[in-house]
């Protein structure tokens, strides 16, 4: 891959969520089965380490899954040829009927080896290393075929995360499945974090398996919403100890059960009570409201900010969440030449926060004339809260980076542009006001996704980072804006660059790119009289950029 730079390419709050509460079952039938096939595995009847749950949760799976309409082939404690050539089968049929979503669903041991994740089949005997790929089933192989089916839609779920798969006869070092990307148009979904394990449990399903089921049949629930209700009721169910994990490519929408079509004008309804229950959650210290409005709306336009507080909440309880391992780094072809080493730091997976002293310098660029602008330079004064103060505390943003207050008095609600946690293929809507100091008002809608995980050289030096596109719209003037962002959360809060076009009538009438030029970090605290350190160039908006949102 060549190298990208930026220049180129609450009872209020009950009242509030009954309202919007979802249809009832029994309002919406099942999709037809034409078009929706599925591939279920539980291997549990391994000798060295067996389980109990995979073959009743594959069952009740394939169950569910032939209520919604599909076509299922449902395989029990199966060895490696029979994975294999159940696997062969399930991509053939997709590549047949290439309009078709796919579902693949597997519970049993799997084990990661040099980044790679292996389903493990009933005959294995492993006693070295070598011994995971010669028997265990490589899902890199099931992507390979969904790739070459090339059907628009496909979820890959992997209840298979379990404890200790190789019992007494070896251990391996990597505990769970190593980060994975979805391939296009796959969501893939793990039980557990990634380098995480999880208990088979004792009920009648596990824990994972025992919510999906639940969630699957809400009616008209988009795919991604179904997986983050999951996320939150095993989280909070374990306190923390298994918390599953998502990578998704997905463009289109899938429900389960009935359609999940969009409705912007309930959208904008929806906003605009969503706006009212956000505001009376902000600093919320219970968990259970924060839960509620989170399973409301999973994807919702405040979802991303309630699910930081919440974070915020269950921590001051004294849970400690798994963490995710991260993702392999990039590769040497990733290398940027003028890094000092010709390298640079891969992504952690911890996210840091803004720190007191933190001095970042951007320099505008005019994308028509490709000329300097403006260069800028804030100073994070101090942390009030969930505000970060700059300069003389007259500009002000959220702990992500999100504007709330301008020098000029400018003023924006709450919004989630720049999230806590990102993960590639991840996408999340945003809407705001603008309040203009003259009174005046816009409301804008964004959509975005987390598009790449890139290597980006800029004045300030080379990042590897998350490359963020988002899709807008001004409502009132009928304007589109186009923003690409790239961030590097585990290094820095604030974003390293940023492209705006500004678009009408098809036609681009405005743009321009801010890219760090320079950057300290705990550099002393700035006071009101204090000059910008940065050298003198084309006017300093102290930070505010005015032109656009």
């Amino acid at each position: 891959m060549k190298p990208s730079r930026p220049a180129q390419k609450a009872t209020a709050l009950y009242t509030c969520l009954a309202l919007l509460a979802p249809l009832s079952a029994s309002a919406v039938a099942p999709e037809p089965a034409a078009g929706r096939i599925a591939l279920v595995i539980g291997n549990g009847a391994y000798v060295a380490s067996p389980l109990v749950n995979p073959a009743r949760d594959a069952r009740a799976v394939a169950e569910r899954l032939r209520e919604a309409g599909f076509r299922v082939t449902l395989k029990v404690d199966s060895p490696r040829r029979e994975l294999q050539e159940a696997i062969r089968g399930f991509g053939d049929a997709l590549a047949r009927d290439n309009r078709a979503v796919g579902v693949f669903y597997y519970a049993g041991h799997g084990v990661q080896l040099n980044w790679r994740n292996f389903m493990l089949p009933v005959d294995v005997r492993i006693t070295r290393p070598s011994d995971i790929a010669a028997q265990g089933v490589d899902v890199g192989l099931l992507l390979e075929s969904l790739g070459r089916a090339r059907n628009p839609l496909n979820l890959v779920i992997l209840d298979a995360c379990r404890n200790n798969p190789f019992g007494s006869d070896f251990r391996t070092d990597d505990r769970g499945l190593s980060q994975l990307d979805a391939p296009p148009g796959t969501l893939l979904a793990y039980a557990t974090a990634p380098g995480n394990t999880a208990d088979d449990g004792d009920g009648a399903h596990g824990l994972y398996t025992e919510n999906l089921l639940k969630e699957m049949k809400v009616p008209g629930a988009p795919v991604e919403d179904v997986f983050k209700r999951v996320r939150l009721a095993v989280r909070r169910a374990s306190e923390g100890a298994q918390i599953p994990w998502e990578s998704t490519s997905l463009e289109g929408d899938f429900a389960f059960v009935g359609g999940s079509g969009r409705d912007l004008s309930r959208e904008q309804k929806e906003f605009e009570a969503d706006l009212a229950t956000w505001n009376s959650l902000r600093e919320a210290k219970d968990p259970e409201p924060l839960e509620a409005f989170i399973r409301q709306r999973p994807s919702g336009k405040f979802a991303e900010l309630a699910q930081h507080r919440l974070d915020a909440v269950l921590r001051e309880r004294g849970e400690k969440p798994v963490q995710a391992a991260p993702p392999p780094p990039l590769g040497p072809e990733m290398c940027v030449p003028g890094a000092a080493d010709g390298k640079a730091a891969s992504y952690s997976g911890k996210v840091v926060s803004f720190r007191p002293g933190e001095r970042y310098t951007y320099r505008t660029v005019d994308l028509v004339s490709q000329t300097e602008t403006a260069r800028s330079t804030d100073t994070v004064l101090r942390i009030a809260g969930d505000e970060v103060l700059y300069n003389d505390g007259s500009k002000v943003s959220d702990l992500f980076g999100n504007n709330v207050r301008a020098p000029d008095g400018t003023s924006w609600t709450p919004y989630q542009f720049f999230i806590n946690d990102y993960a590639l293929g991840k996408r999340w809507p945003a809407q705001f006001i603008v309040t203009r100091a003259d009174g005046t008002k816009a409301n804008v809608r964004f959509e975005l996704r987390v598009a790449a995980r890139e290597r980006i050289t800029l004045p300030a030096g080379t990042f590897d980072s998350y490359r963020i596109e988002a899709r807008g719209v001004d409502l009132g003037r009928g304007v589109q804006l186009d923003r690409t962002a790239w961030v590097a959360p585990e290094r820095m809060r604030g974003f390293l660059a940023m492209e705006n076009l500004v678009r009408k009538g098809g036609s681009v009438i405005g743009g321009e790119r801010i890219e760090l030029a320079d950057y300290a970090a705990g550099a002393a605290l700035a006071t009101p009289d204090a000059a910008p350190s940065a050298e003198k160039k084309p006017r300093d908006h102290g930070g505010w950029r005015p032109s656009y949102y």
